[in-house]
């Protein structure tokens, strides 16, 4: 950690710490404590108000895109599942899509644990866009998110679904101290008032554009680091929750986390300047970009997928093909990996009939085999993947 940077810091403060890593014995070092965020908050040059007027719009256009959509589960759930890959992938976590898909169907094989990870981030989000419909965004509901992100996890993380009581740090796995790129504040009461006041802040009514205090509110909770583990996940969630939570989307279909990880390191470099400086102009910008592209890249998809879903219809009335294909092709743009048993199950249709209907797309290009298996073979609509890799 650069601590001739961050010990002339504007907004937070170095504070001693000293303890024992089992791994790499005695240390005494210095972790970072960030001041509580302003109210008001700090001045901001023209060019980032623009970018915050560009991405409240983006936003806009977004979420008037769900509403036009007959179905807004074709923008929802593909942004749900990339947003799981790649706000995993920024953690270390790497999945592939039809991998995380196919471990949902019915009778298939115990996942990955790289797989059930990313499992339960795509479960836990649903349930958290569900409850803060009902209520605020507070410490209590995201210790209930990381407890809920590693409910199954073979080896949890320390202090589960609380505040961490443990000192953690942000670098290469399993380097000491010494070598970390960031130290977050001691698992302590400075800690604990720390997220306190976030949680204060984040429910005041700042009269500001959500994309904003989204941006100011994600800057605070990664540098405090709350959780033994998840925080990164956690606290790109929460740009989500707060923007639902104000009214900025009705649909919980922006992503942020693909743009992030094509931008790992500039990720990381503009939040650590924002420590180091105070340059919130900096990091408003580069989120404000984030949400800008992956707006335009949701709508582009979507469109993308309902042109395909047209298209395909048109390809079943040449063919004369009718019943419950039609809503089977309904449902692969919403969940592009299927099995015949899944088929059978969800269209409530023999296992006759669900064959001839996968058989049938797979005449006509939309399915292919992705296994090679003679049993328990499993298919996928490539176009609606690519698209949705795309995203």
């Amino acid at each position: 950690m650069d601590i001739e940077a961050l010990i002339r810091s504007p907004v937070g403060q170095l504070i001693p710490i000293q303890g024992t890593d089992a791994r790499h014995g005695p240390f005494a070092c210095f972790a970072f404590l960030p001041h509580p965020l302003p109210d008001p908050i700090p001045p901001l040059n023209p060019t980032t108000w623009t970018s915050v007027t560009e991405a409240a719009s983006a936003l806009a256009r977004l979420d008037q895109a769900c509403g036009q959509l007959a179905n807004p589960g074709l923008l929802i759930n593909p942004a749900l599942y990339r947003e799981a890959l790649d706000t995993s992938a920024l953690e270390g976590t790497y999945g592939q899509l039809a991998d995380v898909l196919e471990a949902e169907l019915p009778g298939s094989h115990f996942p990955s644990p790289e797989v059930a990870e990313i499992q339960g981030y795509v479960r836990i989000a649903r349930w958290a866009f569900e409850e803060v419909k009902k209520r605020p965004i507070t410490v209590g509901l995201l210790s209930e998110i990381q407890n809920g992100l590693f409910r199954d996890a073979a080896d949890p993380p320390r202090d589960l679904g609380r505040v961490r009581k443990h000192q953690v740090w942000i670098g290469p796995k399993d380097s000491p101290i010494d070598k970390a790129r960031f130290v977050p504040p001691p698992g302590d009461d400075r800690l604990q008032a720390g997220m306190d006041a976030w949680e204060q802040w984040v429910g005041i009514d700042h009269a500001l554009p959500a994309i904003l205090l989204a941006a100011l509110a994600h800057y605070q909770i990664e540098t405090l680091h709350p959780f033994g583990d998840g925080n990164g996940r956690i606290g790109r969630l929460v740009i989500v929750l707060q923007l639902l939570r104000a009214g900025a989307i009705s649909s919980p279909a922006v992503t942020v986390s693909p743009w992030f990880l094509k931008r790992r390191d500039q990720y990381q470099e503009k939040l650590l300047r924002v420590s180091s400086t105070g340059d919130w102009d900096s990091w408003v910008q580069f989120f404000c970009a984030a949400i800008v592209d992956q707006c335009g890249s949701l709508v582009r998809g979507a469109e993308q997928l309902t042109t395909w879903l047209h298209q395909t219809r048109a390809e079943l009335n040449r063919n004369r093909w009718t019943g419950e294909i039609y809503h089977l092709v309904d449902r692969l743009t919403e969940w592009p990996v299927i099995s015949i048993a899944f088929v059978a199950n969800t269209h409530n249709v023999t296992a006759m009939t669900a064959t001839r209907m996968v058989n049938h797309l797979q005449e006509i290009g939309v399915l292919r085999e992705l296994t090679g298996r003679s049993y328990g073979r499993v298919f996928g609509a490539v176009e609606v993947m690519r698209i949705v890799d795309e995203i």
